[in-house]
């Protein structure tokens, strides 16, 4: 997957296929769908932030939510979950193999929901897949979250050493004009932390609290030359014992991405 620093918006623009719903749908497949969905009875990640800001019985939306594996956890962990994907096939499959489970087609630019419907918004790396941007599924995130609720959104972020890196001139640079005539390549954007607040600001979020996760991918990517160290840990094929340490001392300078936590003012 190539990378190209965009001058004029302070990003790196990842190409190689564009994220299509039929681009997720392959990248989703897999066998014995059903078992893989059920056996995701928590997470890690969002839900110690749900816990914290959300009460079991919360009404939660994810926008963008793929097999729908956060939506069981969420279901798991006492939360009334409802998913939403494009992905035409993966929600039609995710039906199949779990009918108990809310998750329908929609667009999260346009989502089929009354205003002020949930307590709860995850958007789980969803934002950066858009060239024109994301300020439409701000907006209806903006407005199916009832006032006082919380929106967690995660995403690939300008971390420390890839802010280097753009500093010091080691990728390709060029402007989003020069690039327009590429979009049918563009995959993902990794998004300037402090720009989307200020987004979310205007959106109407208050910021509440910020993690970087995945230090080991976002090292192993930009420091290639660690790859071949680091990718069979990042697999969990070795040495998954010292994976947590080792993704603790990299995350403050290299983590792959962000997730923050917002209140709807």
């Amino acid at each position: 997957m190539s990378q190209i620093y965009l001058t004029d918006k302070g990003e790196l623009a990842y190409y190689e296929k564009k994220a299509t719903p039929q681009f997720w749908d392959q990248h989703w497949e897999i066998e014995d769908l059903r078992k893989h969905i059920l056996s995701c009875t928590s997470d890690g990640l969002f839900l110690p932030f749900v816990k914290k800001y959300l009460p079991q019985g919360s009404r939660i939306l994810e926008g963008g939510c793929g097999r729908g594996n956060l939506v069981n956890a969420l279901q798991c962990q006492g939360y009334k979950a409802i998913g939403v994907d494009f992905a035409q096939q993966t929600v039609a499959k995710a039906n199949d193999a779990v009918p108990e489970l809310d998750i329908r087609e929609a667009d999260v630019r346009n989502l089929p929901f009354k205003t002020n419907n949930f307590d709860g918004y995850i958007s789980a790396g969803v934002i950066e897949h858009f060239w024109n941007g994301y300020d439409k599924i701000l907006l209806e995130m903006k407005r199916v979250i009832k006032p006082g609720g919380f929106l967690f959104l995660s995403f690939p972020y300008m971390s420390p050493i890839r802010k280097l890196k753009s500093k010091i001139k080691i990728y390709e640079s060029k402007s989003t004009i020069e690039l327009q005539d590429e979009t049918e390549r563009f995959y993902q954007f990794a998004l300037d932390k402090d720009n989307v607040i200020k987004d979310l600001r205007l959106a109407g979020f208050v910021p509440v609290q910020t993690k970087s996760f995945d230090g080991i991918k976002g090292f192993k990517d930009e420091l290639t030359l660690f790859k071949l160290i680091l990718q069979p840990i990042y697999d969990g094929k070795i040495l998954n014992r010292i994976r947590p340490f080792l993704d603790v001392l990299l995350k403050p300078f290299a983590s792959h991405c962000v997730l923050l936590v917002l209140k709807n003012e």
